[in-house]
């Protein structure tokens, strides 16, 4: 009807198979290997608390929740209430602005890091002293770069409080989709 629509659960970067495709040709250097790992609980990981700081002022309304029966307090004290509300407190899966407060906590982690935002790339990111680059997707991390500093990377980001699982190899991980597996190839064919 002529109206401009507006998304604002569309908030969040995309990932770009192009810039996942040139980790995964990094990987492949000498010296070089690639890692994924995945966040725990991705959303649920970033504070309520920190929408402020992280969207700015009014951006995020005063939400409040029902919660199940079984997540009440132990105690009793809610048994005579018909329905109790309660405010949110964590980022929680569902809410409008969930995968931004998420993207934009989980960045501020990173740069905290030393990564720095590749240009042009949404979601990509490279820490140049330790020559690494990082692409996330949602809960998803792909990096590669030099081997000696894999280790280090990985546990920078869990100091900055980043929960995520034991890294895997790319080799027969499957990341967006694509599986990647090394193949020989016969140079005389």
């Amino acid at each position: 009807e002529g109206f401009r629509a507006v998304f604002s659960e569309q908030g969040t970067g995309s990932s770009q198979m192009s810039a996942t495709k040139f980790l995964d040709c990094i990987a492949r250097l000498p010296g070089c290997i690639g890692q994924d790992s995945d966040a725990i609980a991705a959303y649920t990981q970033i504070p309520i608390s920190e929408a402020i700081e992280l969207l700015g002022i009014g951006v995020l309304p005063e939400t409040w929740i029902s919660l199940p029966r079984s997540r009440w307090p132990k105690d009793g004290s809610w048994d005579n209430i018909e329905d109790p509300v309660c405010p949110l407190v964590q980022n929680l899966y569902g809410h409008p602005l969930a995968g931004l407060l998420w993207e934009k906590g989980s960045q501020k982690k990173i740069l905290a890091c030393g990564f720095e935002k590749v240009t042009g790339w949404e979601s990509l990111y490279v820490h140049r002293e330790w020559q690494i680059f990082l692409s996330v997707y949602v809960d998803d991390l792909h990096a590669a770069g030099k081997a000696e500093n894999m280790k280090k990377m990985w546990a920078a980001l869990r100091k900055q409080k980043l929960m995520i699982e034991p890294e895997v190899p790319f080799d027969g991980n499957i990341y967006l989709g694509c599986q990647q597996v090394e193949i020989e190839i016969d140079a005389e064919r």
